[in-house]
């Protein structure tokens, strides 16, 4: 991230930037080792008891404690 974008992340989340957390990782930088991967969205809970949250919209993997992960559960709105 430059620095632009993490002034702007530190002020839209209210917290400091911490690359460890906030880096979004692709598929290749995962952890090697067992894992169970959740079914409807592609998260991945590590033996180890580490937890990554697949972003659907670019495929990346956020370490969790991350930014936070908006889902509708059920779309009141389709009309």
């Amino acid at each position: 991230m430059t620095d632009d974008e993490i002034e702007d992340f530190e002020s839209k989340w209210g917290v400091e930037y911490d690359p460890y957390f906030d880096e979004p990782y692709e598929e290749s930088e995962l952890p090697v080792g067992k894992y169970k991967e959740d079914k409807s969205y592609g998260d991945r809970r590590y033996e180890n008891g580490e937890v990554f949250y697949k972003d659907e919209a670019t495929g990346l993997f956020y370490r969790q404690g991350s930014r936070p992960r908006a889902r509708k559960f059920w779309n009141l709105n389709s009309s």
